[in-house]
């Protein structure tokens, strides 16, 4: 069994920055404040972390729990309005892909995203590739603002869910430093894709355990998930 463990925006879509336009709305209604989010920084960050950002640019303020969550909250809400105003995409050959490793019985494919749970199945549920996804076995950025505490939290649902699964069969998929460092951090072969902000010269010098600018065709997919490739 190998365990997929993927991250969303800029690895298997590009929603044309729709999540920080339905930010930037959320803030403007609860705040009458246009967010400058040339200071904000998203890739690899979890939606409570962005939010979090969002909020101390405005106020100055370190915020409190409950205010990021009632910003993420408006967030999810006006999220689908912008990813149809937006011209996003699915990332090729993400669909080819996933289509074939769901036919297979020896692979299963999990999120590991800074994306809330919410946010994460609208997106996916707008470019129909949500069902390729057990949720139940994923994890989010639900209430946490770094990384690695979801990455911590994927780790403990796939040993839950599959005990037998070895460390070197659990791949975490991602367009961003953060996505290595945190695939590192629980024992994963990491997998950096530079489909996202980040050049596969940048990524690389984080030294992911694959690194390819493109995610290759199916079955060569398949083929180096199954190599010792160091």
């Amino acid at each position: 069994m190998k365990v997929l463990l993927w991250d969303i925006d800029g690895t298997l879509l590009r929603t044309d920055k729709a999540g920080l336009y339905a930010f930037r709305q959320a803030a403007l209604e609860m705040y009458q404040v246009e967010c400058s989010f040339g200071e904000i920084v998203a890739a690899g960050m979890t939606d409570y972390y962005i939010a979090a950002q969002i909020i101390m640019n405005i106020t100055g303020d370190s915020p409190g729990v409950d205010e990021v969550t009632a910003l993420v909250r408006r967030y999810e809400q006006l999220l689908p309005y912008h990813l149809a105003c937006r011209k996003g995409f699915l990332i090729p050959p993400v669909v080819e892909i996933l289509r074939y490793i769901s036919a297979r019985e020896d692979y299963v494919s999990l999120l590991l995203t800074g994306n809330t749970a919410v946010g994460a199945k609208i997106k996916l549920s707008y470019y129909n590739v949500a069902g390729y996804f057990d949720f139940s076995g994923s994890a989010f950025g639900d209430s946490r603002l770094r990384r690695r505490e979801v990455a911590a939290q994927a780790l403990s649902k796939v040993r839950l869910c599959y005990p037998d699964v070895l460390a070197d069969d659990i791949f975490v998929i991602g367009d961003t430093p953060q996505d290595i460092i945190c695939g590192k951090g629980i024992g994963a072969r990491t997998v950096a894709v530079a489909t996202g902000t980040y050049s596969l010269f940048e990524l690389m010098a984080y030294s992911p355990w694959w690194g390819v600018d493109v995610l290759p065709p199916p079955a060569e997919f398949s083929a180096k998930l199954n190599t010792n490739l160091c």
